[in-house]
Formats: C-alpha cells, structure tokens, sequence
C-alpha cells in the first residue's frame, strides 16, 4: 500500500479507472446507458493521434496501466477507445485544436466539426 501514498493522485487515478471498467462492463451486458451517437464517437477516436493499438485493442493514449501518471491532452486517458466512446458521460480529452478541453469544447461535443477537424 506504500506505492499509493507516495503518489498522491496514484490511488485516486486507479480507483477511478476500476470505476470505469466496470462501467464498460455493465454496459457490454447491457445493464447502463449506451451514449446514443458512441458509433461516430468511436470512429473520431480512431482517427486520433493519441490513439494507441495494444494486443489488437485500440486505446486513448497508451493503456492506463502502462502509464498511470498521465496528463490527458498529452498522453490521452488510457482507456479502450470503444469503451470510453460508449459511456454517455466521457468526453475525449482533447478539443478540435488539440488543447485541453475544461470548457467541454471536446471532439465529440463539437459534433460534425470535429469529425472535419480530424
């Protein structure tokens, strides 16, 4: 338990990440909201920069695990892509200028102008 305290945002990140996958989870059994436009979500993301392919599963930034200390706008969150698009309440970490998005100014949200900003 050493390694989370000296860390002060390690235990809070990996606590939130089990949250999320067991989000995806529910969702995939088809328990849980299913964002109603996570197909054109999805395909943004594969389209991403950020984008990462481990073991055949495309992700936001390189997998959480691998990289748990994260800046989202640079490193991307580490979540599974199709996962993340799915969840009605995720953004993408990034804005259609590639800046941090605090203002919900993200890809997804901007709608068909991110789609021609990829």
């Amino acid at each position: 338990m050493a390694c989370f305290t000296c860390r002060s945002g390690s235990f809070r990140s990996i606590t939130l990440a089990m949250a999320k996958a067991a989000s995806a989870r529910l969702r995939k059994v088809g328990v849980g909201k299913v964002a109603t436009d996570w197909v054109t979500r999805a395909a943004i993301c594969e389209r991403c920069p950020l984008r990462v392919v481990h073991r055949g599963v495309s992700y936001c930034g390189t997998p959480f695990l691998h990289q748990i200390d994260r800046d989202p706008a640079l490193d991307g969150c580490g979540c599974p892509t199709r996962d993340k698009a799915r969840a009605p309440e995720e953004h993408c970490p990034l804005t259609t200028q590639g800046s941090d998005a605090n203002q919900c100014r993200c890809k997804w949200c901007m709608g068909s102008l991110a789609v021609n900003a990829v």
